[in-house]
């Protein structure tokens, strides 16, 4: 700056503090003087009157002077006074850019994407542009969030090559995909979206039969096929994605997979060739190349051993049954958990670093885990931290490797609805401090088992899996008012979302005749001589326990059958022994229920109850129908069964509900019958225990339909009254 304009902006300064000093002197003066009794003028009948100004803006003006002083002696602003603290306009971020770049671009030979990405100057000055012209969309990770691309891994529309990406960002894109709805059936595009769901190499839990499936396929070839082809090869002509991967760009559940197919997509990027030059446009390129490649670095970094013991651990924890809402993307959370202080949504456990635990480190992670501490305040207990906490250092740390190595899901969390002062999370650390047992597990045999030291081996490595990672005493032991598990019951059953996670202690599962075959086939499968599992164990067996080694399923049913503290069997225990239906059932006069099951069971149970594959499982022997807790053989007569989806081949068929078509008292005799002959429960039901459940489920919004459907849960009320 010349002597000139040096003197006149410190002289213009100057004057401009000293008139801004007089006029507040000024004001100060009158202020001694004013009248606040004093009426200066009159405004549709208000009266102005010459009240002083408060001193509280007195005080500002001075802080505003000082403050104004302070900068002008750190900072560039008097002239050429360059200021103590050395700052100089090339430190800006936002103005450096341009000037570095140019230099340094002039300078090279090789300005291919790879080249320039390792080229510090021309990355930092991408990362600069990227943040102005492209992070409001693909956020400032380059991960993208819904409906824009996530631009650091080798996925790409039109092509991820350097030419396609440079032309990306100076021709910008336009995707368009043609809306369905009114050409197509509501069932025909929910067929389709199941079938464009399956494509995934690890299918999510649809709950859907084949056939709906396949007829789907039929749909997607029909009106689908000539831009996607048969959903496995991608057209970078015209940005058709893959859609047998696990990238959904415009939302992965199957109600947002239905709305792209209803309404179509009409996505827009801007072309920057004449908002930025050509070395702007190849730094922006870099800057996505060099944070692809640290991204492929950080994968190719994981162990892969640990990776894919992580993955046998993930799925022995079941962790994507409540990371993952119901028909949504894998690990990407918005499960609801209805308590009775509000409702707590499961979180996106995916690595994506604005969405999901991308972000965390390993520290993070296990602070999560053992401790119900998230980065952003203490965890409901929702979140099985308190049997997490058993772990294993070397399993924690392959949990850890798996979750970085899954798919980024760009989908934000959900809300938490708690009420007041649940929503405070501070609270939650005396809630630990209160309720969290840390002591480490034993395992030493109970003192009421005899164990060869091959089954106490069994035993041992049992409860690390039923204890720790299986979490199992979270949904099957009942919890006090403050909803901590009470330890005492451990095992005992707890009411969940309509169903009774029954008692599962050694005592119940001896008196019901459980053996470890049977259980184990039952929790291997979702079949055995004691029944099929249905509702929620369903969908554990599906994603969890039927992708463990059948050696690790039978050490959890060697622990649960032998107990543990707080969980024996009593020396005067009896074991029950169901007759079946005798010639004395058939005659019965206590219940006079036969010709009632005869025409509303017998059909797809059996007239004996011994069950028909694959219409319908055994009723005799049932370990519902045995167990001393009617309720959910109540529900299940009340709310229906669809199939399980577990086997194609053994899938029994869907189970009508009764809430219309027979009274209180006519279940309660079907249901006292069934129990007693095929159960051996002598303890008849009465019509007030189905009144109750039946209120409670029609409370829930769970009676009254023909049977469950995958759709019952997508359009299920969010707001009813779950216990």
């Amino acid at each position: 700056m010349t002597v000139f304009w040096n003197i006149w902006v410190v002289g213009f300064i100057a004057i401009f503090l000293i008139f801004m000093a007089l006029v507040i002197v000024k004001y100060w003066r009158d202020n001694h003087s004013a009248d606040k009794n004093k009426t200066i003028d009159t405004f549709d009948g208000i009266d102005e009157n010459d009240a002083p100004p408060p001193r509280l803006l007195f005080i500002s003006y001075l802080v505003a002077f000082a403050i104004s002083a302070v900068f002008l002696v750190l900072y560039p602003g008097l002239g050429n006074w360059k200021g103590l603290m050395g700052w100089q306009q090339s430190d800006d971020a936002l103005s450096s850019p341009v000037t570095d770049l140019t230099m340094e671009m002039a300078t090279l030979n090789d300005k291919s994407l790879l080249a320039l990405a390792n080229n510090k100057t021309v990355t930092a000055s991408g990362a600069s542009l990227f943040e102005n012209h492209c992070a409001a969309c693909h956020r400032r990770n380059a991960q993208g969030q819904k409906h824009f691309p996530n631009l650091i891994d080798n996925e790409w529309l039109y092509g991820g090559t350097q030419s396609d990406i440079l032309d990306s960002i100076k021709k910008g894109r336009h995707g368009a995909m043609p809306g369905w709805k009114g050409v197509l059936s509501e069932d025909q595009i929910t067929k389709m979206a199941y079938y464009i769901a399956s494509l995934q190499p690890k299918r999510r839990n649809l709950n859907a039969p084949q056939v709906k499936i396949d007829l789907g396929k039929d749909i997607f070839a029909e009106y689908c096929a000539s831009c996607h082809g048969d959903g496995t090869v991608a057209n970078t002509q015209i940005g058709a994605p893959l859609l047998n991967d696990a990238i959904w760009l415009h939302g992965g559940s199957i109600e947002e997979i239905k709305h792209t197919i209803d309404f179509g997509l009409n996505n827009l990027m801007p072309a920057f060739e004449e908002q930025l030059t050509a070395d702007e446009i190849l730094a922006i390129g870099a800057y996505i190349t060099e944070q692809r490649l640290e991204y492929d670095a950080k994968l190719a970094a994981l162990d892969p051993e640990s990776v894919k013991r992580g993955e046998y651990l993930v799925n022995a924890g079941d962790c994507v049954a409540c990371h993952s809402s119901e028909g949504g993307e894998r690990f990407a959370g918005g499960l609801p958990f209805k308590t009775p202080f509000g409702t707590v949504y499961s979180t996106n456990i995916t690595p994506h670093v604005s969405e999901g635990i991308g972000s965390d480190n390993y520290a993070d992670f296990k602070a999560a885990l053992f401790d119900g501490k998230g980065r952003h305040g203490y965890l409901y207990p929702a979140m099985p931290y308190t049997s997490y906490q058993y772990l294993k250092e070397q399993d924690t740390q392959d949990l850890w490797s798996y979750l970085q190595s899954i798919t980024a899901v760009a989908r934000q969390n959900d809300k938490n609805e708690m009420i007041f002062p649940s929503n405070i999370r501070t609270g939650l650390l005396a809630w630990n401090l209160v309720f969290m047992d840390t002591n480490p597990l034993s395992y030493e045999a109970p003192k009421h088992a005899q164990l060869t030291e091959q089954e106490l081996k069994e035993w041992q490595r049992g409860k690390y899996w039923v204890m720790g990672l299986g979490h199992c005493s979270e949904c099957h032991t009942p919890r006090n008012l403050a909803q901590a598990l009470i330890p005492e019951q451990i095992f005992q059953g707890n009411l969940i979302d309509g169903w009774n996670a029954p008692d599962i202690s050694a005592k119940e599962l001896y008196q019901d005749r459980w053996d470890i075959e049977s259980l184990t086939d039952f929790l291997h499968t979702g079949h055995s001589s004691k029944g099929s599992a249905f509702a929620g164990m369903a969908d554990v067996v599906k994603n969890s326990t039927s992708l463990m080694t059948r050696k690790d399923i039978r050490t959890i049913s060697r622990y649960l059958l032998v107990g543990d503290k707080n969980n024996t069997i009593p020396a005067n225990t009896k074991q029950l022994n169901p007759a079946g239906f005798t010639q004395e059932a058939y005659a019965d006069k206590q219940f006079n229920a036969y010709s009632l099951y005869a025409e509303t069971c017998g059909a797809c149970h059996g007239e004996d109850g011994k069950g028909r594959d694959p219409i319908a499982p055994t009723l005799l022997n049932n370990g519902i129908i045995m167990h001393s807790d009617p309720f959910n053989t109540i529900a299940v007569t009340i709310r229906g069964l669809s199939p399980t989806y577990l086997d194609e081949e053994r899938n029994f068929m869907p189970m009508t509900s009764f809430q219309n078509v027979l009274t209180d008292t006519e279940l309660a005799n079907l249901i006292s019958f069934v129990r007693y002959y095929l159960g051996d429960r002598k303890e008849p039901v009465t019509a007030e225990q189905v009144k109750a459940v039946r209120q409670q489920l029609e409370k829930a919004g769970f009676a009254g339909n023909l049977h469950t459907t995958p759709d019952m849960y997508d359009h299920k009320d969010g707001d009813i009254d779950i216990d």
